[in-house]
């Protein structure tokens, strides 16, 4: 465990960790932003062509598409959910594929409109964020996400946390060739810091997801997961586990927060 003088920067993801998009707490809910989004290009591509596969597409089998697909990308629970419905013959991800692209375009649309209108920061996490700041690594700040920069861009404005990360240090979709769980996006964003490389294991890496904490754990950070979305008994059973796990961000600061003697 570090303490807080030991931490030399933080790298947070966005989607489930400091944006709330969903609206249950647990049980891998249906109907988060995401989902809704992704479910409503998915039918919209039924109707326009004639699929009845997605037209009748659940709300469970288009979450199950995202969190079984292999990596933690919209164009691999996309991919992963047209093969599950028999669309495509193979679970290789082919990213030439004009039905995939048409969804992933429309979903990018619908979202934005969604994340206007019910974003919103999980409780605690902007205080957290401040706190953090003035108390800890200073401006040593950077994000590493698979969200498209625009989105990113969006929440943090809207959200009031854009002060604490600069452009040069928000690593996004944009930015990267692969998906968590690889560490590309958090190396990346370890680079941004400009920190010298033996502070790896001192710079706290926030996440929500498996295939996130897998990321940031290749990428040697100290690994923090929040229970927004997956329970404690799950990220403990990781096969790859968090550093530390706290189910909010208040708890996260009662962790960090030097003992008053």
């Amino acid at each position: 465990m570090l303490t807080l003088s030991e931490v030399r920067g933080a790298i947070f993801d966005v989607d489930d960790t400091l944006l709330d998009t969903f609206n249950n707490r647990y049980g891998r809910p249906v109907d988060g932003l995401h989902e809704r989004a992704r479910l409503q290009a998915f039918q919209e591509a039924g109707i326009r062509h004639n699929i009845p596969a997605l037209v009748s597409l659940t709300p469970e089998e288009n979450l199950r598409g995202f969190v079984e697909a292999p990596v933690h990308s919209l164009e691999a629970a996309v991919w992963h959910t047209m093969y599950l419905k028999g669309l495509v013959t193979t679970d290789e991800f082919e990213p030439g594929n004009p039905l995939l692209q048409e969804v992933v375009a429309r979903k990018d649309e619908i979202f934005e409109k969604l994340l206007r209108t019910d974003g919103k920061p999980f409780p605690g996490a902007v205080e957290f964020v401040g706190w953090l700041a003035e108390n800890g690594p200073g401006d040593y700040f950077a994000v590493a996400s698979t969200a498209i920069r625009r989105d990113i861009d969006i929440f943090l404005k809207m959200s009031g946390l854009d002060r604490y990360f600069p452009d040069k240090r928000i690593i996004s979709k944009d930015d990267i060739t692969h998906a968590k769980p690889n560490p590309e996006a958090f190396n990346k964003a370890f680079a941004a810091l400009s920190l010298p490389e033996q502070d790896r294991s001192q710079v706290l890496a926030f996440e929500d997801n498996p295939r996130g904490v897998m990321s940031a754990k290749a990428a040697g950070l100290f690994t923090c997961a929040i229970t927004t979305v997956h329970t404690r008994q799950e990220l403990e059973a990781l096969t790859v586990a968090p550093d530390l796990i706290a189910d909010s961000f208040d708890e996260f600061r009662t962790l960090f927060e030097p003992v008053q003697v």
